[in-house]
């Protein structure tokens, strides 16, 4: 298992993974129709792939930003919420980000680069 592992749900339930093993990997799962709140929602296509140093670099320093900026987390998991979640050895932590907000925005656009290139 990865030392360190980000994962992201959006806010219609697709999951990314930001993983390290032998190199940088982001993985994309995709919410189906079956498992979304609206029942016809589809996130797509499943994706895995090696990232660069500085696609990871990018996208864990806008997460760690959102963990930080505490103003934007909230309680509860909320339609169009964003959840952060982070593994590290025994510990899990989770963070949950407010709809709108500009953390959300940031991580949501670069995680989609990513994905897209």
């Amino acid at each position: 298992m990865a030392l360190k592992l980000y994962t992201y749900l959006d806010g219609n339930g697709n999951k990314y993974v930001i993983k390290i093993e032998n190199k940088k990997i982001i993985e994309y799962i995709p919410i189906k129709p079956k498992f979304s709140s609206s029942g016809v929602y589809d996130g797509g296509n499943y994706i895995e792939k090696e990232i660069s140093n500085l696609e990871f670099d990018e996208i864990t320093f806008a997460i760690n930003e959102a963990i930080r900026n505490t103003q934007n987390h909230i309680k509860h998991r909320v339609k169009m919420s964003g959840m952060i979640i982070i593994q590290d050895k025994e510990e899990e932590k989770t963070y949950i980000l407010r709809p709108n907000s500009k953390e959300l925005i940031k991580i949501e656009e670069k995680l989609h680069n990513i994905i897209k290139n």
